[in-house]
């Protein structure tokens, strides 16, 4: 207890002691409250000067030289998928089979063509969720539907909700890739 009295002691006379100098050569003539104060404020900061540092770069307009530039960028729509690709392209994807939507459900495809299949992790990823999103129709026909399906793979009870207002089924477990495979042979 005794050095920690004597060390607040010292570092106490220290922020008293104005006449301290650094021993920089840049900053010698100022002391440590002058610093302080020196560098406390924008005001009191100095001006910014033209640095020669910097890169130069130069503005071309030239539309030849942009079609490079625009390559790289992000493209701004997200492009049509192939019309008759249910068959399936090497990447795995299958396009939705327009006959699809003569079953008393539909699941409609996200923004980028994809199944609105998810998997939600909850309590630290001990909790897993398995979400079917953009449901239309007759929601409690596709739940128990595919809740019959996966009892069949797995063998277990399926714990299962709906909510109906928003479209959206929960199955407890992570089934992200055997409801995927069953929407698909489906056509959706």
């Amino acid at each position: 207890m005794a050095a920690l009295r004597n060390i607040g002691r010292f570092v106490l006379s220290t922020k008293n002691y104005n006449s301290c100098k650094f021993i920089d050569n840049d900053i010698s003539q100022f002391g440590i409250n002058q610093v302080v104060k020196r560098w406390a404020r924008f005001e009191n900061s100095p001006m910014v000067q033209e640095n020669i540092d910097y890169t130069d770069f130069e503005v071309i307009k030239d539309p030849k030289s942009w079609s490079y530039v625009e390559r790289c960028m992000k493209s701004k729509y997200i492009p049509e998928p192939p019309k008759n690709a249910f068959d399936g392209l090497p990447s795995g994807w299958r396009a939705q089979n327009p006959e699809s939507r003569n079953n008393a459900y539909f699941i409609e495809r996200s923004k980028n063509h994809q199944l609105a299949v998810y998997l939600k992790r909850r309590d630290r990823g001990l909790r897993r969720l398995t979400t079917v999103r953009k449901i239309q129709g007759d929601i409690v026909a596709l739940e128990a539907e595919l809740r019959e399906h996966l009892e069949k793979i797995t063998g277990d009870k399926i714990g299962s909700q709906i909510l109906e207002p928003h479209g959206v089924i929960h199955f407890r477990g992570d089934y992200v890739t055997k409801v995927r495979q069953w929407l698909e042979s489906k056509g959706f």
